[in-house]
């Protein structure tokens, strides 16, 4: 049931009044916003049958069968003749998609096609994502190349998301009206302003956005109506597309920091306002320093979570733990030393210090453990010249400054390396041979994407350290084989666990979500690593169960949010894990005509009865 609207939203005053507070008397004005929408329990997105006809489920994505339609369901909707004859169920539907699938050459060609089935039929589309994951996903898959996202604006076909720009600040509210689905639990969001290791890509990062979705629908189960992708368009620094005349999105440059923020307020205040406190903000592709703003400013307020400052960084802390228990060392007996200002590396590095802390460490014997190198050397407090980020403040350290790598690891003496520059090769082999006699078992991260932008290549860390290392990337890599032994690296990528994450809160009503949560995610990850993987020096598990290790995720999430009372969903279900999997999204076909009954026989149902009727009625 909806509310009915008392005022269209904040007035002028308000919104004046919100900028000119803070702390807890901008929260209290924040609840006292008119909520126009109070359904985040609807759990049952469809329209009622009285409102549709044949024709609309033969031209809607979300209610088109195809040749699926029974010959009952033909007759009743009249769309009897509209097809042919036949009728295929939905496994007979998907191994005919299958045998046109596999003639195709080029992922140019199996995209489009999966796009089209994704454009005319919903349900079939994302049950065959779900019979063979590790075939059609990585067509999808936006986070191992630069393909989707260099060439989204000639893919487009139709809208699948929401397009917001500078220009339209003060209407924010007036567009997310628009969207026709009013069952929103999960809107992503980006700016394109950091895309993978490759920059910026202004609207083109939508393609990251539509591989989430996918993911969240198959690995977390949530009902793709609960999720909006949505790009905050504020230009783009990129030349290329400013001088592209295919590029679909603003032709100007980025607007200033204050504008962005002015916009962002308003969007977040917008959702908060049309859907509420508990539906998750998930953040993609936000440069780091726009990211922690907005993580510190909202998470209070409501689920805010940012997919590569939190879900990547809880992703490289989980290969950690898993990598000490294969050595059965402590977590806080690390020493971690960050190569760039990427949000993955500090996130990562915010997850660890909390969980230093939680293993004993004080807050300034766990900050010594955590090291920081950008590109103008190690970020200690006494370096000369260029100014210090000011996102990286937090970790200044102070030790003797030097702007070479190898030296800064001779003198740190870290067990874990992460890299996340966007410069490739940047591990070189003075690194990587100082990382061998910084540490008996090295952890090296080489985690910028695409591949080929990846800061070393699996055989020089294996070659350089002598085989001892743990050896993770952002990428698929085959294995490779050193010193007569085949050895398997270690992919780290947010694909294991977001989705979980995110349908946890999701069922939890969760209201906000604390650090802790993504730790927990982290240990239940490390968990399932296999025995036989380890043997192979690859600290994650297999990612052809990457679906069964979202639901362990989720059940790990959902737990956690009523054991700390985060969970606003009451009472709590006796059995989690079947109140899960009851809400997970069913790809397959329901009736859509409803059965014809006889009210006379419904009624009358003896002898005796039915000669009353005769002669009273």
């Amino acid at each position: 049931m909806t509310t009915p609207r008392s005022r269209k939203g904040p007035t002028q005053k308000e919104k004046d009044e919100l900028d000119c507070v803070s702390g807890d008397a901008r929260d209290q004005q924040i609840s006292r916003i008119p909520r126009e929408l109070d359904n985040f329990w609807r759990m049952d997105p469809r329209l009622p049958r009285g409102l549709l006809n044949g024709h609309s489920y033969l031209s809607s994505p979300i209610l088109n069968k195809s040749l699926a339609f029974s010959d009952y369901e033909r007759r009743v909707l009249s769309i009897h003749g509209m097809m042919p004859v036949a009728v295929r169920t939905m496994d007979e539907q998907v191994a005919a998609f299958k045998m046109i699938f596999d003639q195709m050459t080029t992922r140019t060609q199996q995209y489009i096609y999966l796009r089209n089935l994704g454009g005319t039929n919903r349900r079939l589309f994302y049950h065959l994502l779900q019979t063979d994951w590790d075939t059609y996903m990585p067509v999808l898959d936006s986070s191992a190349s630069d393909f989707l996202i260099k060439w989204h604006g000639l893919f487009f076909l139709q809208s699948q998301g929401m397009y917001i720009t500078i220009k339209d600040l003060g209407h924010v509210g007036q567009l997310l009206r628009n969207w026709p689905r009013r069952t929103v639990r999960c809107v992503l969001v980006t700016n394109g302003a950091s895309v993978l290791s490759i920059g910026d890509y202004g609207i083109n990062s939508m393609a990251v956005l539509l591989s989430i979705l996918h993911q969240n629908v198959i690995l977390g189960g949530i009902h793709p109506d609960f999720c909006l992708p949505l790009v905050l368009d504020v230009g783009t620094n990129n030349e290329d597309l400013l001088q592209d005349p295919l590029y679909m999105g603003l032709r100007e440059h980025r607007t200033s920091r204050s504008n962005y923020h002015k916009l962002f307020d308003e969007f977040a205040l917008a959702v908060l306002q049309q859907f509420g406190s508990r539906t998750t903000i998930l953040c993609k592709n936000f440069d780091a320093q726009n990211a922690i703003y907005q993580l510190e400013k909202y998470r209070k307020l409501q689920c805010f979570v940012d997919i590569d400052f939190q879900c990547q960084g809880a992703c490289g802390v989980s290969g950690v733990i898993a990598a000490n228990r294969m050595k059965r060392m402590e977590f806080r007996s690390n020493t971690f030393l960050f190569y760039g200002t990427h949000a993955m590396n500090i996130g990562m590095a915010r997850l660890c210090l909390v969980f230093f802390m939680q293993e004993g460490l004080i807050e300034g014997a766990a900050r010594q453990r955590i090291w920081f190198f950008d590109e103008k050397g190690l970020v200690v407090g006494n370096r000369k010249g260029p100014h210090i980020p000011e996102v990286l403040h937090p970790y200044i350290n102070y030790g003797e400054p030097t702007e070479d790598l190898a030296a800064a690891i001779d003198q740190i003496r870290p067990n874990v390396l992460v890299g996340a520059g966007s410069q490739p090769n940047v591990f070189t082999k003075e690194v990587l041979r100082a990382m061998e006699r910084s540490a008996e078992q090295p952890i090296i991260f080489a985690m910028s994407r695409p591949i080929e932008n990846a800061e070393c290549t699996a055989e020089d860390a294996f070659t350089y350290t002598k085989g001892r290392c743990i050896f993770i990337t952002g990428s698929r890599v085959p294995r490779l084989k050193y010193a007569n032994k085949w050895y398997q690296p270690g992919r780290s990528n947010s694909i294991y666990l977001q989705a979980g994450i995110s349908q946890g809160i999701l069922l939890s009503g969760m209201t906000t979500v604390p650090d802790e949560t993504f730790l927990v995610a982290a240990e239940r990850l490390a968990c399932l690593v296999w025995p036989d993987d380890l043997a192979q020096r690859n600290v994650y598990p297999p990612i052809r169960k990457i679906q069964c290790i979202n639901q362990r995720i989720t059940e790990a999430v959902f737990a956690y949010a009523y054991r700390k009372g985060l969970a606003t969903l009451w009472p709590e279900p006796e059995n989690p894990t079947e109140y899960i999997k009851s809400h997970m999204y069913d790809t397959s076909y329901r009736t859509v005509a409803s059965p014809v009954y006889c009210m006379e026989d419904s009624v009358i149902a003896t002898t005796e009865s039915h000669k009353y009727y005769k002669q009273n009625i």
